[in-house]
């Protein structure tokens, strides 16, 4: 497989996303798209970003921002237009079948809903199981052993092995994604939304789990979600996306204390913070289907601080201060 070369001055990171593309015709039918002509999502434009051993990167911004689709292709889930992603050197866009099993097994997903990514007709030991035979060629006795260190380390028992998955709470539930997840040890976990289907008490237990065996087993994670107060609670860094692109990328303190993107405080201002009751301040407008859009800022439309410029040119990020992008010419 294609080696990328070293970061300048320090440790390559272990995830690498250059330029990454998406995009989705739904122009419909030939008939449609003589009407129409031809419709195009642009759900990923050109993001990058680097993820380093060990680090969270928290993937930020409203439903439809592309956060969900970027996993996918990191993962090759789904086809990629353009665009280059290395994890640990290794070009996962360009590995063949037989590299992607290897590859497979070094990408883990945690995804959204723990009932709907659970084989309900499975039981718990067959779930986890299934990776460590396939990647690990454990069978009987010793992968039954392996799959109770597992549930042990997300707060499980043995006790669990031959139930189903309706026979389980939802934070249960999703411990044993987290648990399937970690079967094979992966380099990196990508972690879609895992705690916004659980009620709060419960997001709070499964947040406290994924720290806890982040800093035991040194996990290198993409964490998305919408809620700006779990992403600053799990984040090292933050990038915030709108309409398929990068708005900000910095350091969580950074993003969080000092935005510098009018939609990273757009979003800051619509977060609940207690012994702030009552200044909430919405964000008024709709969040942008980049719907064949033009060459400006995605953000453009709902912007305060927009001038003519923002329409007609691309925006990308650049460093405004040392570790922290932002695509907007008037920050």
């Amino acid at each position: 497989m294609m080696e990328t070369p070293d970061t300048a001055g320090g440790t390559p990171p272990l995830l690498r996303v250059l330029d990454l593309v998406k995009y989705f015709d739904v122009s419909g039918g030939a008939f449609r798209r003589l009407l129409y002509g031809r419709r195009t999502v642009q759900a990923v434009d050109g993001v990058s970003f680097d993820v380093a051993r060990g680090e969270t990167l928290g993937l930020v911004g409203e439903s439809g921002s592309g956060k969900s689709t970027t996993a996918k292709l990191i993962a090759r889930l789904l086809p990629v237009m353009s665009g280059d992603v290395f994890l640990a050197g290794r070009d996962i866009l360009k590995a063949s079948t037989s590299d992607m099993k290897a590859l497979r097994k070094d990408i883990q997903f945690v995804f959204q809903d723990p009932f709907s990514s659970l084989n309900p007709r499975m039981r718990t030991e067959m779930i986890i199981g299934r990776a460590l035979t396939i990647h690990s060629g454990l069978h009987g006795d010793a992968r039954r052993e392996r799959v109770v260190q597992l549930l042990e380390q997300v707060g499980l028992s043995a006790q669990h092995l031959e139930r189903y998955p309706h026979e389980f709470s939802g934070g249960q539930r999703q411990r044993i994604a987290v648990a399937r997840a970690l079967a094979t040890e992966p380099s990196l976990i990508l972690a879609d939304e895992p705690v916004s289907s659980l009620d709060v008490s419960i997001q709070a237990q499964v947040l406290a789990l994924l720290q806890e065996l982040r800093t035991r087993l040194g996990l290198t994670m993409v964490f998305i979600t919408h809620d700006l107060n779990v992403a600053e609670y799990v984040s090292d860094r933050i990038a915030v996306m709108y309409g398929g692109k990068i708005m900000e990328e910095g350091a969580t303190d950074d993003v969080m204390q000092r935005p510098l993107h009018p939609y990273t405080k757009a979003l800051l201002d619509t977060r609940p913070r207690i012994g702030h009751p009552g200044q909430l301040r919405p964000l008024e407008g709709e969040p942008a289907v980049p719907l064949n859009p033009g060459p400006g800022c995605r953000f453009a439309s709902r912007c305060p601080l927009r001038i003519a410029e923002c329409t007609v040119q691309a925006i990308p990020p650049v460093e405004k201060r040392r570790g922290h992008r932002v695509a907007c010419i008037r920050a």
